[in-house]
């Protein structure tokens, strides 16, 4: 009987041509710019932009960004926050997640946090002993997930923008705010599950940002929208997380509602992070809040100065 291990999934990562989509996505003056394509421990690969100052500040941690729903390594505020940090002395990790781009509203909230799991693995392969998850929108819920479920020393925070509370209430009440549509919804996307069909694309659209109808799959709506079933509760992971927590919402953020901020924070008064910091950023009326389009600066200042007060 041979006594060699044998490898049944493993994360990897290789060196990457820059993406076409980030043609104009150009590190700062100091800093260098590598790719990687990342593959996740059930085969799925994406690209990373691995952002590294040439004279990191001391003992900075390596920020890990996760961008948001149909979102990218060059979506704002992932892009403000890789390209203002890295700036200052911070290294950067931005990765793709299986919800990127086209494939938004397709994918399973469990399976994307494999991505975040991923790119952890291969930030501690890089050389980095000391990380800081960073979720934006969309990607609050999955690296919340991860950080609650996933406790490593070399986790030093959680910074998130932009953060739904609780995306399958809002989903239902506020979103598609119709019962016999979210009712049509909910059965068609059982009966796919039950039969096996998990990637079904619903014939029912569901209503979602600005009220557009869009298409949506059987397995992102019952962990992402579906109330009572999905997964993607930011109330019941973030006072799981026992690290320092930042949150930032712009204050005209029309996504992200404003009681959200203070239904978090609320969970997290009996939670297990040591540390919890809560901050509206101020802005130009009309400007996009939930990208962080007039406060962008103050989201840089904001991030770095908590940073480095992580020690």
């Amino acid at each position: 009987m041979s006594t060699t291990d044998s490898v049944a999934a493993a994360v990897t990562y290789r060196l990457a041509e820059a993406p076409s989509s980030l043609h104009d996505f150009h590190a700062p003056e100091g800093v260098s710019l590598q790719y990687y394509e990342i593959t996740s421990l059930d085969g799925r690969s994406g690209p990373a932009a691995h952002l590294v100052p040439a004279e990191p500040l001391p003992d900075a941690p390596l920020v890990l960004s996760v961008h948001g729903s149909g979102g990218s390594i060059g979506s704002r505020p992932v892009r403000t926050l890789a390209l203002g940090l890295s700036a200052r002395g911070v290294p950067v990790l931005a990765i793709n997640t299986r919800q990127s781009g086209e494939a938004v509203n397709t994918d399973n909230y469990y399976a994307t946090v494999r991505d975040v799991e991923a790119a952890y693995w291969t930030a501690r392969a890089l050389g980095y002993s000391k990380i800081v998850l960073h979720g934006h929108s969309l990607g609050t819920s999955q690296v919340s997930l991860f950080a609650a479920t996933h406790w490593h020393e070399t986790t030093a925070g959680v910074v998130l923008t932009g953060m739904f509370a609780d995306l399958p209430w809002k989903s239902r009440h506020l979103l598609i705010n119709d019962e016999a549509t979210y009712r049509a919804l909910t059965e068609e996307a059982v009966a796919a599950v039950r039969a096996g069909d998990f990637g079904r694309t619903l014939s029912t659209e569901m209503s979602w940002l600005g009220g557009r109808s869009v298409p949506v799959t059987a397995q992102h709506f019952l962990t992402y929208r579906r109330t009572g079933i999905a997964g993607a509760r930011s109330l019941d992971w973030v006072a799981r997380v026992p690290n320092p927590i930042l949150m930032l919402r712009d204050e005209h953020d029309t996504v992200i509602h404003d009681f959200e901020p203070g239904w978090l924070e609320a969970a997290l008064e009996h939670g297990l992070s040591p540390s919890v910091t809560s901050v509206s950023l101020p802005s130009p009326e009309g400007t996009e809040g939930h990208r962080f389009d007039g406060s962008s600066e103050s989201l840089v200042d904001t991030v770095a100065g908590w940073l480095a007060k992580l020690g």
